[in-house]
């Protein structure tokens, strides 16, 4: 199910919109393109769910519309990760709130880990491990022993 902005780039071509209209404005659809170059506006219009091409016709498909508008939100920590590295350290607010309870979800309750662990641990999701660390200690998300060679996440 493509995303609201899939659709909105897909149209934002003049050209491709001009098509869509031409697409809607029909009943039955627009018989399948011959050249070359509309064909390639069709193809990208129908990769986004916006229209079909079957049976030599491109039909309009306006449930599409809708069923972008119900699709769940986006996960604004998910936006931070590519491949499972964590690449952009947001600003303070709800994201890094977000991101630093995910992060300490990775540590056991109650459990003793030493700077070392801790640093393998956030080393494999970005590179500024230290950053992290200080972030989880100081939003309370971690607990630091006063001589900083042991780390806990706090029970509860």
């Amino acid at each position: 199910m493509p995303s609201p902005e899939a659709l909105v780039s897909a149209l934002a071509d003049p050209e491709r919109l001009r098509f869509f209209v031409q697409v809607c404005s029909a009943p039955d659809g627009l018989p399948a393109p011959a050249d070359r170059r509309t064909r390639k506006l069709a193809q990208r219009l129908a990769a986004a769910g916006l229209i079909t091409l079957d049976a030599g016709r491109c039909r309009a498909v306006p449930e599409v519309f809708a069923k972008a508008l119900t699709r769940p939100p986006a996960d604004p920590v998910e936006a931070l990760f590519t491949k499972g590295r964590l690449v952009a350290l947001p600003r303070p607010g709800k994201v890094r709130q977000a991101l630093l309870a995910r992060l300490a979800d990775g540590f056991e309750p109650g459990r003793v880990y030493t700077e070392r662990e801790v640093r393998a641990k956030l080393g494999a999701v970005h590179d500024d491990h230290a950053a992290l660390r200080r972030y989880l200690v100081d939003e309370g998300f971690l607990e630091r022993s006063n001589d900083g060679s042991a780390y806990g996440r706090p029970s509860a």
